[in-house]
């Protein structure tokens, strides 16, 4: 699995495009500015790297 800053990085360009849903956009764009783009994921709570893991999952599982 990648790392939960590539995670961030890659769910982060997503956001604006009709691939995400408007709560998965603001959730992506809520998570980029709390972890400055994906450089510092350690103030993410275990129920945020869940929904992050899925839409992750979701759009570049291959």
């Amino acid at each position: 699995m990648a790392s939960l800053n590539s995670m961030v990085k890659r769910v982060s360009g997503l956001a604006g495009t009709h691939d995400l849903n408007d709560w998965e956009t603001d959730f992506v764009n809520s998570i980029a500015e709390q972890t400055d783009d994906g450089d510092n994921t350690t103030s993410l709570t275990e129920k945020q790297i869940t929904v992050l893991e899925r839409i992750h999952s979701k759009h570049f599982s291959g």
